[in-house]
């Protein structure tokens, strides 16, 4: 980011003193994730958890989803905390408690929309480097879940303009970040990493927001970077995308994250993509059903 678009943005969040701080249960869960693991209290994390009971039943909702494998019934929070994992359960308390933090937002893509591409990137690059065996495959869901979250600061900090940008972009069959760079100067992705440097996010997480429509950088944790790239890009371009088409040609053997991947990861090569794809459609049915029961049950409570 250059220093004059880091000016304006710190100005404009400066000027408004309304960006979304970080709810305080996802605070204090992180603070508790930063121990060794076997030093974090299940007890704790069941409490903060099952303190918001909307969140609590979303929670188990979710952890009972065909998205998670779980081949047995869970019935309580605690139970999915052990089945699941600490960390795959701060990434579900991050899934159903940011749609809430940002309802309010106006001028935007509809907030459905939004946040079915966000889970959808998220579980797709969860997958993606599972099946090319890149580890730790935790970190990536978290990345690919917050990687847009530049979109809504610039519908807090530029209304106006950004709903000329959506609609230009949606008529033009023209990428996003193509518009706002033309309007704005910038795109979602330095504002995203206003936000995440607010939030103090995970480093990889950062650099996945700033990043993921750049080519893959050694200095910015190019791994995530480079599947988070491909999981937003197939989201977009398999009906999981900012609710218009994209006229675009893809060749994934040709896309420079791809090549990265490939090199690295000898099960890229083998990769399915014709089984991949289908999967991800796969996907798509679970994140299109969870993200509604999300917004349905905010509206009824």
């Amino acid at each position: 980011m250059n220093t004059a678009t880091s000016e304006l943005l710190n100005r404009k969040v400066g000027e408004l003193h309304n960006l979304p701080a970080m709810p305080a249960v996802l605070r204090s869960l992180s603070e508790c994730l930063s121990q060794d693991a076997e030093m974090v209290s299940i007890d704790k994390v069941v409490d903060l958890i099952s303190y918001d009971k909307s969140l609590a039943g979303q929670c188990l909702r979710m952890a009972n989803s065909a998205l998670f494998q779980r081949k047995s019934n869970i019935a309580s929070i605690r139970e999915a905390v052990v089945a699941l994992g600490i960390r795959n359960i701060r990434d579900l308390v991050y899934s159903v408690s940011l749609p809430k933090l940002f309802a309010g937002t106006k001028h935007g893509m509809a907030p459905v929309t939004f946040w079915r591409h966000a889970l959808g990137t998220a579980l797709i690059s969860q997958h993606f480097a599972y099946r090319l065996g890149i580890k730790p495959q935790e970190r990536f869901y978290l990345a690919g879940l917050l990687h847009d979250i530049g979109i809504l600061v610039n519908a807090l900090l530029f209304p106006k303009e950004f709903g000329e940008i959506l609609e230009a972009a949606r008529e033009s069959q023209t990428p996003l970040c193509e518009v706002e760079q033309r309007v704005l100067g910038f795109t979602h992705c330095e504002s995203g990493r206003i936000l995440a440097d607010i939030w103090k996010l995970p480093e990889d997480v950062c650099s996945a927001i700033e990043f993921h429509h750049q080519l893959p950088n050694e200095e910015h944790d190019p791994e995530t970077v480079a599947v988070v790239y491909l999981a937003d890009l197939l989201c977009r371009l398999r009906g999981l995308g900012y609710g218009y088409y994209e006229a675009r040609g893809f060749d994934l053997a040709s896309e420079p994250s791809w090549q990265l991947l490939a090199a690295k990861y000898p099960a890229a090569l083998r990769l399915d993509m014709a089984r991949f794809t289908f999967e991800l459609d796969g996907f798509a049915v679970e994140v299109e059903a969870l993200v509604d029961s999300i917004f349905s049950t905010e509206r009824h409570s």
